[in-house]
C-alpha cells in the first residue's frame, strides 16, 4: 500500500514509482508528488500508462499483462474521471499488488 517501506532492490517502492513515473512523462521527480493527477496535471496520455507498466515489469522483475492494470483501474477506480484520478499513489497501491501475487 503506498506510504508502506516495501522495498525494491533496496529502494522504497513510493521513491521506485515517482521515479518511473517522471521519467515516462519525462517530468522533474519534484513535479510526482501525492496527490498529483498524472493525465490532468502532468500530461500523461493513455499510451504514457502502457509504458509505465512496461518500466513496472522491468523494475519489479515481473510480467505484467497490461490488462491487469486496466483491471485494476476499473476496480479501484469506478466511475471514469481516471484523468484527475490516476495519481502516484494509484501507481504504487498496483504496483504493491503486484508484488504481492504469487
Amino acid at each position: 500500500m503506498p506510504g508502506d517501506s516495501t522495498l525494491v532492490n533496496g529502494r522504497a517502492l513510493d521513491v521506485l514509482v515517482r521515479e518511473i513515473v517522471a521519467e515516462v512523462l519525462v517530468v522533474p521527480a519534484e513535479a510526482v508528488v501525492p496527490g498529483v493527477a498524472l493525465m490532468r496535471d502532468l500530461g500523461a496520455e493513455s499510451i504514457d500508462f502502457m509504458d509505465l507498466v512496461f518500466r513496472l515489469e522491468e523494475a519489479l522483475g515481473l510480467e505484467i499483462p497490461y490488462p491487469r492494470w486496466q483491471r485494476f483501474l476499473e476496480a479501484h477506480l469506478p466511475g471514469g474521471q481516471l484523468a484527475a484520478r490516476i495519481t502516484p499513489e494509484v501507481v504504487e497501491a498496483f504496483a504493491a499488488v503486484e508484488l504481492a501475487r504469487p
